[in-house]
């Protein structure tokens, strides 16, 4: 079982990438659980909550975050990329950064649209193999 946790921050984004992974999911008949936070800044910790439960065989995070005019970006950047590394060291199961880091909407929308790359495709493949390598490591 995959646990997926969308960040609601930037839905537009995350709805696309979660129904791009979703999709994948259902087509390769994995099954997963669809969980929600806040942020992207949330998914650090409560990957850590999900992967304490030791329930699920792996973790896809899927988070929004684009440039503005501060230096937010920056921080939450740094933030979740730094936090799910240490998470992705530490953990018994595979994390799977799913978390766009762009510099516009445009960029995050062509990463994201069904009907163009949408990595949320490629996130669950990610998972699915490394479920496997896990197992046989």
């Amino acid at each position: 079982m995959i646990a997926v946790i969308q960040a609601t921050f930037n839905i537009e984004i995350t709805d696309l990438l979660t129904q791009g992974c979703v999709n994948q999911l259902n087509a390769i008949q994995t099954p997963y659980v669809l969980l929600q936070c806040p942020g992207a800044v949330e998914l650090v910790g409560y990957s850590k909550k999900i992967i304490d439960t030791k329930k699920y065989d792996a973790i896809i995070v899927i988070g929004a975050v684009i440039k503005g005019d501060t230096d937010h970006y920056e921080y939450v950047c740094q933030y979740v990329t730094e936090g799910m590394a240490v998470l992705s060291a530490q953990a018994t199961i595979p994390l799977i950064f799913g978390v766009l880091t762009t510099q516009t909407e445009e960029l995050a929308y062509e990463r994201a649209a069904l009907d163009k790359m949408n990595k949320g495709k490629d996130f669950a493949d990610t998972a699915v193999f490394m479920v496997d390598a896990y197992a046989k490591a």
